[in-house]
């Protein structure tokens, strides 16, 4: 089976930093924000977002240091926003532990979150490149609108969500920071015009074909392998694409009475028993086609080749 280990050769090393940054960043001389701090850092994530930024980096030349300051930089940003969903979630799990929240309170989780989002910044101005530091601001600005967005759907969001609403809730909460590792990489690397272009669209659509896969494995996961419940996002009321292709298929008033009256495993039962999922997986891997067809944009290389193989992976993974 194809890892993230196996396709992320080509950056090994610089990854190996970035966890060594992601490290010192938790040892924050404060006596109780260091500890908050270990509890998410470095953390056991799959580390995508840093290595696209690295291989987008080496689609030119990039100064090393900039590249691991931005690496480190989207790492940060993605886990300040994870620990900020947990508490908006009021999420009990994350990667099969505790989230921050339950260990420490939703109040000092918001301000550990609130301080990666300082520490992130930090790294991104570190880039001294002010293309990064505005696109590292358009990106923040994103992942809250997308959040709230998600957030503010009001009652029965099964009835009301549609199928472009999802697709600009997951470009905000998810796409975006994709965007943000790959065309700030490409930024840093000394690309330009249509080149950083390609790289943008390649983020873009690897990002929503990621959060895409992410919630048709919602339903179809190991509960040991995504380290929280089967059906999680819809026992916390997170209505996703596939709830959207099941009211479709339901029709006569039956999708209403199913979530009037049953409880999540008999929703969860009934997308696994309709073509919800597969619509979804045909979206996915359109998708993943569109952001390697962007790709070809740019000369071969041995950091173009990995990203492309590295889009493929989104689709055929199980966590």
């Amino acid at each position: 089976m194809t890892t993230t280990s196996s396709l992320f050769g080509l950056v090994r090393p610089e990854l190996e930093e970035v966890d060594a940054q992601l490290a010192l960043t938790a040892q924050a001389e404060h006596p109780l924000l260091g500890p908050m701090l270990s509890m998410v850092l470095p953390g056991g994530g799959k580390r995508l977002r840093p290595a696209l930024a690295l291989l987008a980096c080496k689609l030119g030349q990039a100064d090393p240091g900039a590249a691991i300051h931005m690496a480190v930089g989207v790492e940060l940003l993605h886990t300040a926003s994870l620990v900020h969903d947990d508490v908006v979630d009021n999420s009990e799990l994350r990667r099969g532990d505790a989230t921050l929240s339950i260990k420490i309170g939703n109040a000092l989780a918001v301000l550990v979150g609130d301080y990666l989002f300082a520490q992130s910044a930090t790294r991104c101005v570190a880039t001294q490149n002010l293309s990064v530091i505005s696109l590292f601001a358009q990106t923040l600005a994103s992942m809250c609108q997308g959040q709230i967005e998600e957030g503010s759907r009001g009652n029965n969001p099964h009835l009301k969500l549609t199928r472009d609403d999802y697709y600009q809730t997951i470009w905000g909460k998810t796409a975006s920071l994709f965007v943000l590792a790959c065309e700030g990489g490409a930024l840093l690397a000394g690309l330009a015009g249509r080149e950083v272009e390609a790289v943008r669209a390649f983020g873009k659509q690897l990002g929503l074909a990621f959060q895409l896969v992410d919630d048709i494995l919602d339903f179809t996961g190991d509960e040991r392998e995504l380290g929280k419940p089967v059906g999680s996002d819809l026992r916390q009321g997170t209505i996703t694409l596939p709830i959207v292709y099941l009211r479709e298929e339901l029709a006569d008033g039956r999708f209403a009475r199913l979530f009037d009256e049953a409880g999540p495993d008999e929703i969860v039962a009934e997308v696994l028993a309709s073509d919800a999922l597969e619509r979804c997986r045909a979206e996915a891997s359109s998708l993943v086609a569109q952001a390697q067809e962007a790709l070809r944009a740019l000369p071969h290389s041995e950091a173009n080749q990995a990203l492309t193989t590295l889009a493929s992976f989104v689709v055929e993974r199980n966590r």
